[in-house]
């Protein structure tokens, strides 16, 4: 049995995005135990965790009023976990105001999270090896530092995001003052590490020669064994449908789509497009502008995470979009995007439109698993392409599945890191 210990800054809950990407990664490896100290307000769900510890900033500044108050506490599976947050870093989080944000660090950095409850929390758990998520954050990084030191046990990182580089656009002197003290943190981290899993092969390859250290791909992952069956509502409509974050830029791209199937409907008789976008991301009104184009475009709002895959199910083509603007292309340069293995699985024609050296778009054209538009101009040309040849629709379906098959089952992936685990373990 292997005792593996991961810091998060959100509780591991299947329905956020860590929650979501880890409890795919590690659910079902047989002999392990996991804990998880986590960051942030709210309950944890999974079927994975065993034990868990929380700080947040609302226990550390009680904490600094009255010692009496313990500045982190173990969480129970059926406790009643923090749910209210400081208003100022909700506030924060929505409109990304680096003040708050630098507020926040400097309550972690005053704060006594360093506390005998911590120390008894991991001590009792007696991990064999920390996973690391490397997150772009202070206060995280130090907690990994910390446990790393209080146990000597071996540690291998996790990143997910761009969260090193000085490759990004921002005007702002603030934004790199940040930027340059959190990349200080990032790199003490990583040198601890015994390797680190990364999200693509532009980031392999660019951060093994930024650390000089082995960097190994790990993607999310299905059981590809049975593929779904085609399903389509009307013969003459082609339903294209994106599901996720139209922040960063990404709302653009819809449009251009929406505009290019507005245009190509008017013009044709035998065939209709329509777009249906499902997100989370609040509606401002510049999106709301951009989206309201014609019948054919549909602003869907969110979905239930459970009702995802059958929205998804019944589309033709899966839309996946990144950014032409140069401060959000190069914010996402290295980053992969775990639904792609949800579009992978269901077998559908994906319409990836975006950068060719953003690495979500260079993995699907890569693989030939999706049509794909690397400049604005060629959005209308390639729809055009499907409305003349309804079958290259079917073809890239085929194609999608089979490159999830290859790269992503799931029983391939867990193996794998199963068998890292025990030659770490087998080293000490």
């Amino acid at each position: 049995m292997i005792n593996i210990l991961i810091v998060s800054n959100t509780p591991w809950n299947n329905n956020n995005s860590f929650g979501n990407s880890f409890s795919n990664i590690f659910e079902g490896i047989p002999n392990i135990r996991i804990a998880n100290i986590y960051c942030r307000y709210g309950q944890p769900k999974n079927n994975i965790v065993e034990k868990y510890f929380q700080i947040t900033e609302k226990s550390l500044i009680a904490n600094l009023l009255n010692k009496k108050n313990p500045s982190g506490k173990e969480i129970f599976k059926n406790d009643e976990s923090e749910k209210d947050e400081i208003i100022g870093f909700e506030y924060a989080r929505k409109k990304r105001n680096i003040i708050f944000y630098w507020i926040r660090d400097l309550i972690w950095k005053v704060g006594r999270w360093k506390s005998k409850e911590l120390e008894e929390f991991v001590k009792e758990f007696n991990p064999d090896m920390i996973f690391t998520p490397i997150y772009y954050s202070t206060y995280l990084n130090d907690i990994n530092l910390y446990i790393k030191e209080l146990v000597n046990k071996k540690m291998v990182g996790y990143i997910s995001d761009d969260n090193y580089t000085l490759r990004q656009f921002n005007l702002s002197p603030l934004y790199w003052i940040d930027r340059f003290i959190k990349r200080e943190k990032v790199k003490k981290v990583v040198d601890k590490c015994e390797w680190i899993y990364v999200i693509s092969d532009i980031q392999k390859r660019e951060y093994e020669q930024c650390f000089h250290k082995v960097c190994k791909l790990l993607w999310k992952g299905k059981k590809f064994a049975d593929k779904p069956e085609r399903i389509s509502e009307n013969e003459n409509i082609i339903k294209m449908v994106y599901t996720g974050n139209i922040g960063s830029g990404r709302y653009k791209q819809l449009a251009h789509i929406g505009k290019a199937i507005d245009e190509i409907n008017k013009s044709r008789e035998d065939v209709r497009f329509e777009l249906d976008i499902y997100s989370m991301t609040p509606m401002t009104k510049k999106m709301d502008k951009a989206l309201t184009i014609s019948e054919a475009v549909s602003f869907k709002g969110a979905a239930d995470i459970a009702d995802v895959p059958k929205i998804q199910g019944m589309a033709d083509i899966l839309i996946h979009a990144e950014s032409f603007d140069l401060k959000n292309r190069l914010a996402v340069h290295q980053s992969f995007s775990t639904k792609i293995v949800d579009y992978l699985w269901e077998a559908k024609c994906i319409f990836a439109v975006g950068p060719r050296d953003v690495a979500s778009i260079d993995y699907l054209i890569k693989n030939d698993a999706a049509i794909a538009a690397v400049t604005v101009d060629e959005i209308k040309k390639k729809i055009e392409e499907i409305a003349n040849n309804k079958n290259i629709i079917y073809e890239y379906g085929e194609k999608a599945w089979k490159c999830g098959k290859k790269n992503h089952q799931i029983d391939d992936i867990q193996k794998k890191l199963k068998t890292d685990f025990d030659e770490l373990l087998d080293r000490i």
